[in-house]
């Protein structure tokens, strides 16, 4: 699968098939998780792979009871060696570059399986100290995601999203007055471009119509 249409076309997965996912899928989406970049190249990650029914309900209760995490045939916790990290980059090692290694990490996982045709969703919500308990966690591992992975058994909706040229400031924070093309229209374009075209439809119609005041009243609407 070409890396955009992979990116573009994932989503969050909460519904599964009552499949089991072989373990040489689960090791292929582990492995490409260890690819991702990592500060200093310590790569603090760490993986557990839960597929026993009685550690996933617990992992459920944990996690605010969350149906998919019960019903997905696999569960990974994702962990986090803050002690790796804090060893050569102290308080901003573990606070930060940590948490940011290994979410580069599970943003991989994702998309690997998708690409081999798995759905998967990143759950946050949980009671850390209840994870480590479950899964015998030492302390100074942090566990950061539980990411559910099984075949899908619905196909949502691709969520809508914001224009990336809306959120994307050139040289300094909020400084869009400048003339820079990124090749991808803007939502303020797609607007623009909408009201040219109503515009372009209502001389149309004028050319037509006998009445006027009526395509007078359209305009003010058009334009607020």
């Amino acid at each position: 699968m070409d890396v955009f249409e992979c990116i573009k076309t994932r989503r969050s997965v909460r519904r599964y098939q009552k499949r089991d996912v072989p373990n040489h899928l689960i090791g292929m989406i582990i492995e490409a998780a260890t690819y991702a970049p990592s500060a200093g190249n310590l790569q603090p990650w760490e993986f557990i792979v839960v597929k026993d029914k009685e550690r996933k309900t617990k992992l459920y209760e944990a996690a605010l009871k969350q149906t998919h995490i019960k019903e997905a045939p696999v569960i990974i916790v994702v962990c986090a060696n803050i002690g790796k990290t804090s060893s050569r980059y102290g308080k901003r090692g573990e606070r930060l570059y940590a948490i940011q290694d290994t979410a580069a990490a599970i943003q991989n996982m994702l998309l690997a399986a998708h690409a081999l045709g798995l759905g998967t969703c990143w759950i946050g919500a949980f009671d850390e100290e209840q994870v480590k308990v479950i899964c015998a966690i030492p302390e100074h591992v942090r566990p950061v995601a539980l990411i559910t992975v099984g075949y899908p058994a619905e196909k949502p909706h691709p969520p809508r999203r914001i224009p990336f040229e809306n959120l994307t400031w050139v040289e300094y924070y909020q400084n869009y007055k400048v003339n820079w093309e990124f090749g991808i229209k803007s939502l303020d374009r797609y607007v623009e471009e909408l009201k040219e075209k109503v515009e372009e439809k209502l001389s149309e119609m004028k050319a037509k119509e006998k009445k006027p005041t009526i395509l007078t009243k359209i305009r003010k609407i058009v334009k607020k």
